[in-house]
């Protein structure tokens, strides 16, 4: 029965189904009773290993250790090898699950630990049958693994994994050289990491290199140690492209099993390779190496093979056409051209993918007539398509594309002729996922160039088809060429009003409500444009209902697109308001005035456009001299806003006397004013107290920045936000510079948590890095040291997530200051951990001479961490 049972939970637990496989395991061994010959007592210690496993995370470890018990009891007297090895990989079950789950009980990696030291104690010596001492030997690796995640002495765990494969030395078994490879490579990594005996771990990795070579399980791990020796070497000072013929090495060697993981895996051990090269090697070297990979596989018997390399290359190549390069379509052309012999179904997604690749980007490189050519030979070769549903959606993709390139060239009519064949000739295929997506797109295109040619009946013809077919299909990716179709056609200058507004209207009815964000962001167009056709009409009500429901729909969309046409209709709801009121008389006066101001000002902002400076100042102080004193709100927005453009003006021309007039007069605040104005004054303080700053009137500076921070405290405005975070780290540097170093770390802690509160960006982390990085400085002036690592360590946090040129160079000086650090403190080891990092810390990109002395320090550091420890 216990056999049946085995084979059953082996069925479920490879379906996924852990609990059904846990209900059937626990009442067969619980009713089981003494095995009766070998293979029972096998079956016994299987169902056992397979429970435990599923227990063992759950359960108390005297639980687990209770159910190996009854196993050693139900088996008892049953001492074959096959028996004793069915125990053995029992009770390594009940140590393993520890891998599958991501465990940070402390006590509960314990446990696992003792229960692998015990296990591995008990089965000691090479007369133990194979399967034992496998078993023990996974146990082993994994007790060394647990120490190093428990935080032990590393050069412990170093040296016990070194035994761990010295014990394995004459082993031919697959699963134990693997083991041994894997404690080499693991053993030597450490040494690598702590700067413990480097020599030594050069050494190991090169063993494992040589060892690895024959193993096909071991690739993953041959890969890495090659690396490893390849980032050594370059550490060292040896140019990268000599360095990297440790990694090409391993390219070079065969792949044993020719399936599409393990070509893939090579394939992208080269690119890890080629990685080490500078931009420039990068340029001139790698195309050789990716090149001749590619030709490797060209006659390979197995498809997978071939498949792995052609799918390697288009992820080696950018899918956006506009982002490819001249070397981009080399390696796309030969690629196309080495495999254009290739007949097999397997690679045929693979090869036509490669060819439509190298057509996009040929055409986007600026030779659409090329373009064409690679597109008509694409459908030549795969003439009979249309009944492969692999190949289908991107082989009709490509001929839409092939018909815009004809337009670019000036072959219209061509261009509508392949357009027009689609539907006949996809028509078998309409059921296929994309298709219908592909033909909606067609459509919409010639519907387009129809309209462009002159021929406007066939085009609304077209465009009515569109509609028609696809505007209420259940797929987006359909939809959206509907929609499209009408955004256009709403677009055409030879459209009548009538024929305009029936657009508008209809796209109304049928994508109002479209919750595709592609479509609603026409949506938002066509609400704006209706109101302006609407107030354009003198029907501001209609205008100002339209532009009200826009904001409603819209106003709170987080797509930056949709964002700007609410804006806008934002700003055309106030200039509705202002030009046309919709209750009482008309302000003729006050409207006139507005309209004047506001088209001076825009007069203004031409003048700067074309660089005439000197006219935009003199009309931007008429406008703010006459709308300052106005009674009018809307009057008084208008002379802010020249101010504004005024202070801007003068800030970049660091004219700091007349700056400080003219931010102070738009620094005052008006309590009727919105939140324009609100930008304005903060603007305009943040200003002031750079003028200040620049004049030597420090403290008055700090003050103009106080007051920005008091205006700004619980703003969630963007802008408002903005020039806060710049103020308080302004007013930070000026507090340091003033020479109180307690109150500039508080200032810098002030600008961190003010920062804290915001959504990170480029300007940010930058300004953050240069916060930390004075901290630190005032720090270890200060001899608090501890404080002073912990604020080089954030620097290096942030250069590491986000590797920007300014941040990454105060990250490379950080990282020798937190070094200094760790040696002042007396933390020796810490420092050789630091240094061994740096040197494989390629984002940070050290010059040779910084490597040199980064390599110099190690082994400083490494000896005295060894004096230390004696």
């Amino acid at each position: 029965m216990v056999r049946d049972v085995v084979r059953r939970a082996g069925e479920l637990l490879a379906a996924g189904d852990a609990e059904q496989a846990r209900a059937i395991l626990t009442p067969a061994l619980d009713a089981q009773g003494p095995a009766v010959d070998d293979g029972e007592a096998v079956a016994i210690a299987q169902a056992t290993g397979m429970l435990v496993r599923l227990e063992a995370p759950s359960e108390p470890r005297e639980a687990i250790e209770r159910r190996l018990a009854r196993m050693v009891e139900l088996t008892a007297g049953f001492d074959a090898d096959v028996v004793r090895e069915a125990r053995a990989f029992a009770e390594l079950d009940a140590i393993e699950w520890i891998h599958d789950h991501a465990h940070e009980d402390a006590v509960v990696l314990v446990d696992v630990l003792r229960a692998a030291e015990s296990f591995a104690a008990r089965y000691v010596g090479d007369a133990q049958p194979l399967g034992v001492r496998q078993a023990r030997a996974e146990a082993v690796y994994t007790a060394e693994t647990l120490r190093k995640y428990l935080g032990q002495d590393r050069g412990r765990v170093a040296a016990g994994l070194e035994m761990l494969a010295l014990t394995l030395t004459d082993e031919t078994d697959e699963r134990l050289r693997h083991l041994r490879i894997a404690a080499l490579f693991h053993a030597a990594q450490i040494r690598y990491d702590t700067g413990d005996d480097q020599q030594l771990a050069l050494t190991l990795m090169r063993r494992v290199v040589a060892e690895a070579e024959s193993l096909p399980s071991a690739r993953e791990l041959l890969h890495a140690a090659s690396l490893r020796l390849v980032d050594d070497e370059i550490a060292r000072g040896v140019p990268p492209t000599e360095a990297i013929a440790h990694g090409l090495r391993v390219v070079d060697l065969s792949v044993a099993v020719l399936e599409f993981a393990a070509v893939t895996a090579q394939a992208r051990h080269l690119d890890e390779v080629l990685e080490r090269l500078t931009e420039a090697e990068h340029e001139s070297v790698a195309v050789g190496y990716v090149t001749a990979l590619v030709d490797r596989y060209v006659s390979c018997e197995s498809a997978d093979a071939r498949d792995a390399i052609l799918w390697w290359v288009l992820r080696r190549t950018p899918a956006d056409a506009d982002a490819g390069t001249a070397a981009d379509r080399l390696l796309l052309a030969h690629t196309d051209n080495a495999f254009a012999a290739d007949t097999s179904p397997a690679t045929a997604a693979a090869r036509v993918r490669v060819a439509s690749r190298l057509a996009e980007i040929t055409a986007g490189l600026g030779d659409p007539a090329g373009a064409v050519r690679l597109y008509e030979q694409l459908d030549a070769r795969f003439a009979a398509h249309e009944s492969d549903g692999r190949l289908v959606v991107p082989l009709a993709l490509a001929m839409v594309d092939r018909a815009l390139r004809l337009a670019d060239i000036g072959r219209r009519d061509d261009a509508l002729h392949v357009l027009e064949r689609m539907p006949h000739r996809y028509s078998s295929a309409t059921g296929v996922a994309g298709v219908p997506a592909a033909m909606a797109q067609a459509l919409y295109w010639r519907g387009r160039l129809l309209r462009e040619a002159g021929r406007p009946i066939e085009s609304r013809r077209v465009v009515a088809e569109t509609v028609d077919r696809y505007a209420r299909d259940t797929d987006a990716d359909v939809r959206v060429w509907s929609a499209n179709s009408l955004f256009s056609l709403w677009q055409s200058p030879d459209l009548g009003p009538d024929e305009t507004d029936g657009a508008l209207d209809q796209f109304a009815d049928l994508f109002a409500d479209d919750p595709d964000i592609r479509v609603r962001r026409l949506d938002a167009r066509r609400r704006l444009v209706q109101a302006t056709r609407s107030a354009e009409r003198g029907e501001p009500r209609v205008a100002t209902t339209l532009l009200q429901g826009l904001v409603a729909v819209h106003g709170e969309s987080d797509d930056p697109s949709v964002r700007d046409v609410v804006a806008l209709a934002t700003e055309n709801q106030r200039i509705l308001a202002i030009s046309t009121p919709l209750t009482g008389a008309p302000t003729v006066v006050g409207e006139s005035r507005y309209r004047d101001l506001r088209e001076r000002l825009s007069e203004a902002d031409r003048a700067v456009d074309e660089g005439r400076r000197g006219d935009a100042e003199t009309l931007l102080r008429q406008i703010a001299a006459e709308a300052g004193a106005d009674v009018d709100a809307n009057v008084v927005m208008i002379g802010l806003a020249a101010l504004d453009v005024l202070g801007g003006l003068l800030l970049d021309a660091g004219r700091w006397e007349e700056l400080v007039a003219v931010a102070r007069s738009a620094a005052l605040r008006r309590p009727d004013l919105d939140t324009r104005a609100y930008r304005v004054n903060a603007r305009a303080q943040l200003r002031l107290g750079i003028a200040l700053g620049r004049l030597g009137e420090a403290r008055a500076a700090i003050e103009a920045y106080e007051s920005l921070d008091r205006l700004a405290h619980g703003s969630t405005d963007g802008d408002v936000v903005n020039a806060r975070e710049v103020a308080a780290y302004n007013r930070a540097v000026l507090v340091d510079e003033l020479g109180d170093p307690f109150a500039a770390i508080a200032s810098y802690d002030q600008v961190l948590a003010l920062h804290d509160l915001s959504v990170d960006s480029s300007a940010r982390r930058l300004r953050r890095a240069k916060v930390l990085r004075n901290k630190a400085l005032l720090l270890t002036g200060l001899g608090r040291i501890s404080e002073a690592a912990q604020a080089h360590r954030a620097i290096l946090d942030i250069a590491g997530a986000y590797p920007d040129a300014e941040v990454v160079e105060r990250g490379r000086k950080s990282a020798f200051d937190l070094a200094a650090c760790y040696t002042q403190l007396g933390q020796h080891r810490a420092a050789a951990d630091l240094f061994a990092w740096m040197r494989s810390a390629h984002h940070l990109g050290f010059a040779r001479d910084e490597l040199r002395r980064i390599t110099s320090a190690a082994k400083t550091s490494a000896r005295d961490a060894k004096r230390a420890r004696q």
